[in-house]
């Protein structure tokens, strides 16, 4: 069993902000809460858009766990953090499920292992992994011309950051096809898939005036 102490507050945003990037009709039907050493952080994905909400470093989270939420889980851990006004503890059982609880109010959250109820490939999360530290090392080059879908974009827009930091978001872009690198705040990174503007620009729907 491993167990550590968390801020409310963070904890209830980090979640918060992995819903975001868990749409209701998402192929991915679940976020990940993953624990390392001392890396604690939510990741979700819903294929087009990646989201990590981390919760900095947590000096007693010594271990190896990865605990799979749904949409239900995600929104009842952030009323969790945001009502219990303080510290919460977190146990992870044996590697599988979470038990979350005030340290100082009579509030808890039990999420049971739902690791063969949730039914996708789970290869997703290594690669959301692999994505991110990729885009983080290749060099900036933007091109003249890029098309977004703001449905995906809107989700940043949403994204909630600990108070007295900016909500701006900083842009890595390598390519138009490449995904973007998208950092908002001290605890949140993200990536966002282009639209492919040849595909995009023979669609019906849009018309020729889509492409310059």
């Amino acid at each position: 069993m491993h167990n550590f102490i968390v801020e409310g507050e963070e904890f209830a945003r980090a979640a918060y902000n992995a819903l975001v990037f868990t749409p209701a009709r998402s192929p991915v039907p679940a976020a990940m809460f993953y624990v390392s050493d001392t890396e604690v952080f939510f990741l979700a994905t819903d294929t087009y858009a990646v989201g990590r909400a981390t919760l900095g470093e947590v000096p007693d989270a010594k271990c190896e766990a990865a605990v799979e939420l749904t949409r239900a889980d995600l929104a009842n851990l952030d009323k969790l953090g945001r009502t219990c006004k303080g510290e919460l503890r977190v146990v992870v059982p044996d590697g599988s499920g979470l038990v979350v609880s005030g340290v100082q109010a009579n509030m808890q959250e039990v999420i049971p292992s739902r690791v063969e109820s949730l039914s996708y490939d789970r290869k997703v999360w290594e690669l959301c992994h692999s994505l991110l530290n990729h885009l983080d090392r290749k060099e900036a080059n933007i091109p003249e011309l890029l098309a977004l879908d703001p449905g995906l974009l809107s989700r940043f827009g949403k994204i909630k950051t600990p108070r007295g930091t900016s909500p701006m978001l900083d842009m890595k872009i390598s390519s138009d096809r490449d995904p973007i690198l998208v950092k908002c705040g001290p605890n949140f990174r993200g990536a966002l898939m282009p639209v492919d503007r040849e595909v995009a620009g023979s669609a019906a729907a849009r018309g020729g005036d889509f492409l310059w």
